[in-house]
């Protein structure tokens, strides 16, 4: 697969997953890096063509990463630039994409035969079927672990598909030597997520109710306790 990544220059957020995604031991995905400037030119969505890459190869999937509302606009323009099967778009900020927009790009990028998904985190992307979109889900997006225990003690943790950002990584890390009871294990999620730090946004998001940085720490929380529960059934039935 080849991977187009857009960022902001000098953005955390962008640097952060690209980063991951190459110590994973896929950086023979990405083709091809693009950064633009901090701040969108105003006349952006009027002559967008002057501030796009112009130099860009053709890709399999476009994975834009932090980019403000006015360069998420031209989404459908890039990928019919670079001839891209998929794109996928994660929203940690709700100003990034919000509903309406989301709905824009969805269906611009569907006229021209190009499948997108927009998670919201990023670690709550999931297979949809598309072959480009599910070769990266199969590695990164909503975590998938496997979880050892002992005696009422966490004693090992492998991550089978972790959150984009790295932060899966490092809690099952953290979580190693544990106590399995749910308040231990939560408190310890709970600090590791914030200590990482994760990078969604603060604000809360109206589709969710709540934080996307909270709905992160759910989904993690959840990914813990799921792999917990294996393990139970397989000791008891032992």
């Amino acid at each position: 697969m080849q991977i187009y990544a857009l960022t902001m220059r000098s953005d955390t957020y962008g640097r952060r997953i690209i980063e991951n995604i190459c110590k994973r031991g896929f950086a023979h995905w990405i083709r091809q890096i693009h950064e633009f400037e901090p701040s969108p030119p105003r006349d952006i969505l009027d002559s967008p063509e002057k501030y796009l890459p112009e130099d860009v190869s053709e890709c399999d999937l476009i994975l834009p990463l932090g980019l403000p509302s006015e360069i998420q606009y031209t989404l459908p323009i890039l990928a019919k630039k670079m001839k891209a099967k998929a794109v996928v778009a994660p929203i940690d900020n709700s100003n990034w994409i919000r509903p309406g927009l989301r709905e824009q790009i969805r269906g611009e990028l569907a006229e021209m035969g190009v499948v997108s998904v927009f998670p919201k985190p990023f670690c709550a992307l999931e297979k949809t079927g598309n072959r480009y979109v599910d070769e990266f889900a199969e590695y990164f997006g909503k975590p998938e672990l496997e979880i050892e225990t002992r005696n009422g003690i966490i004693r090992g943790v492998r991550v089978k598909r972790g959150a984009p950002c790295g932060s899966t990584w490092f809690i099952a890390e953290k979580l190693v030597g544990v106590e399995t009871s749910q308040q231990k294990v939560q408190d310890e999620i709970a600090k590791a997520h914030h200590v990482y730090p994760c990078l969604a946004s603060m604000t809360i998001d109206p589709e969710l109710g709540d934080t996307i940085l909270h709905k992160s720490q759910y989904i993690i929380r959840d990914a813990v306790e799921k792999a917990l529960s294996v393990k139970v059934k397989i000791k008891e039935g032992s």
